[in-house]
């Protein structure tokens, strides 16, 4: 298990801590999701939707659980949404809903991606390090990213 520790450091800036990689904080982002809507969405939209938001492997992964396929589709619609909030953009300055992908580690932890747009985005702030938490139940979805770089 990976230890979470912020502390002080010189003029006021915080560090968060992985226990093996320290980073300063450029960007915090939350995102809560009715679970429901999305589902609507999929329902309503099919492909259309699935393919211009989500990435074949979010996708794949949504897909390997038909009973939670609308949560994890929801909490990594949620993860998008706080990654934007974390880097202060929206997608009007270019990105697309795939340019951010929330993956999982060889532990089932997950973590985030970010490709064309949003990585130059993310290279320009000096962000190479992203923290996500996500989690869901039956009709709400939620997701927190934390945009850093590494000391």
């Amino acid at each position: 298990m990976r230890e979470i520790v912020e502390r002080p450091l010189a003029r006021g800036t915080f560090v968060m801590s992985n226990a093996s990689q320290p980073m300063h904080v450029i960007g915090i982002g939350i995102d809560l999701i009715e679970v429901p809507r999305i589902a609507r969405l999929v329902d309503e939209h099919g492909a259309h939707f699935l393919d211009r938001v989500f990435t074949p492997a979010e996708q794949d992964y949504a897909n390997a659980s038909p009973v939670q396929r609308a949560q994890r589709l929801a909490a990594r619609f949620a993860a998008k949404e706080a990654a934007l909030k974390a880097l202060c953009m929206g997608l009007r300055q270019g990105i697309s809903w795939t340019d951010i992908e929330c993956t999982h580690r060889a532990d089932g932890s997950p973590m985030l991606h970010v490709h064309a747009k949003a990585a130059d985005i993310a290279q320009s702030l000096g962000i190479d390090m992203w923290l996500v938490s996500l989690t869901h139940i039956q009709q709400m979805a939620a997701a927190t990213v934390t945009a850093g770089r590494k000391f």
